[in-house]
């Protein structure tokens, strides 16, 4: 479904919440803290578009729509996030769960290495 992008270590001050990477351009990695997107795109490219319920030390959850196009088509999914793992002020665990056509979850993980987000 979704991966793509650079590590980057993100600075973070001890006691302040984690950030997560959202992007590379032409600057460099991007970390926020509760980003409204995240770019997580593999050859043919996605989005996702999120609102956050939770955003804590150790853990973020939230729900948007994930948009990946390729091939000629577009998909657009509801999807939940749980971004996890915090090492050096940043998430480096998101969990993505969509609905599959015949209604069961489907759950990607990825991991943040240095070629970016990996399943």
């Amino acid at each position: 479904m979704l991966a793509g992008a650079a590590w980057v270590a993100a600075p973070a001050a001890a006691k302040s919440l984690p950030t997560i990477l959202t992007t590379i351009n032409s600057r460099g990695a991007v970390y926020k803290i509760r980003p409204h997107t995240l770019d997580l795109a593999e050859a043919a490219g996605g989005t996702v578009e999120l609102t956050w319920s939770s955003w804590t030390r150790s853990s973020a959850t939230g729900s948007g729509t994930a948009t990946a196009s390729g091939m000629g088509s577009t998909t657009i999914l509801n999807v939940t996030v749980k971004a996890s793992r915090v090492r050096h002020g940043t998430f480096t665990r998101l969990s993505l769960t969509t609905t599959a056509a015949n209604g069961a979850p489907d759950v990607e993980r990825l991991h943040v290495t240095a070629n970016g987000w990996v399943p």
